[in-house]
């Protein structure tokens, strides 16, 4: 279901999901809507609006904080490019050719990540490297940084537009206005909708959830078979531990 969600998603997203398929945008919306996912649908879609706003307005006033000052880019895309930079210090480059386009970049130094070292191409035209992650985050890698600098080139000009505080602070920037006592709204005129008696939940016991659960909601079940907790065999409880002389309930 989920590989069929992104499918769709990724079929009419015009590229501005630069490729990737995953679920946490998914996943960011349950963490903002958590805690309501039982209530009537009046009060959902009032939890909604208003958990909404309150995160447009926080987010919305931390970037124009950050531009305020002069900032362009927000600390966090900062100091991934400063991780990139310090690692670009153990490459070695060699330029392919005379427009200073390509290049060959060599790891002397294993990186972070554990995996072993390697030579990697650098396009700085099509903006490839064949790492990976300069295609993929779309901010330079420490190959590519490496390249720029051995040409004096600023490695900035290869961050995308949509990590700078101006874009973030455009996505939040809408306003969402307040909503009025219903005595100033418009007298209504339209069909009215009845519920329905028989589909009221019962009020006795305990409230039965009616959300639709998906395959991330699916536990996987434990195929071990339990064992006894002092001699660590199968078959008995610690309870009735043959071996123990000090099981409480030893038969």
């Amino acid at each position: 279901m989920i590989f069929q969600r992104n499918n769709g998603l990724q079929a009419y997203d015009e590229g501005r999901r630069w490729g990737h398929m995953t679920s946490n945008l998914y996943e960011c919306m349950n963490n903002v809507l958590n805690g309501t996912h039982n209530l009537p649908i009046s009060s959902l879609v009032q939890a909604t609006y208003y958990r909404v706003t309150a995160k447009f307005e926080e987010r919305g006033t931390q970037a124009q904080e950050m531009m305020t000052p002069g900032l362009i880019y927000s600390n966090t895309i900062i100091q991934n490019l400063n991780k990139e930079r310090a690692m670009s210090n153990s490459h070695e480059v060699v330029i392919h050719n005379r427009a200073h386009s390509i290049f060959t970049v060599k790891e002397l130094v294993h990186p972070p990540s554990g995996r072993p070292v390697g030579t990697f191409k650098v396009d700085l035209d099509k903006r490839w490297c064949d790492c990976g992650e300069f295609q993929a985050l779309h901010y330079p890698c420490s190959h590519v940084i490496a390249a720029c600098l051995f040409i004096h080139c600023d490695y900035m000009m290869y961050v995308s537009y949509k990590y700078t505080l101006q874009c973030i602070f455009d996505v939040y920037k809408e306003e969402f206005p307040a909503i009025p006592l219903q005595s100033y709204c418009p007298e209504y005129n339209g069909i009215e909708l009845c519920h329905n008696p028989a589909m009221r939940r019962d009020p006795k016991g305990r409230p039965q959830s009616t959300r639709i659960h998906i395959e991330m909601d699916q536990r996987e079940k434990n195929t071990n078979p339990k064992r006894c907790g002092l001699c660590r065999n199968e078959g008995h409880s610690k309870n009735k531990c043959p071996y123990c002389t000090d099981a409480p309930n030893r038969n």
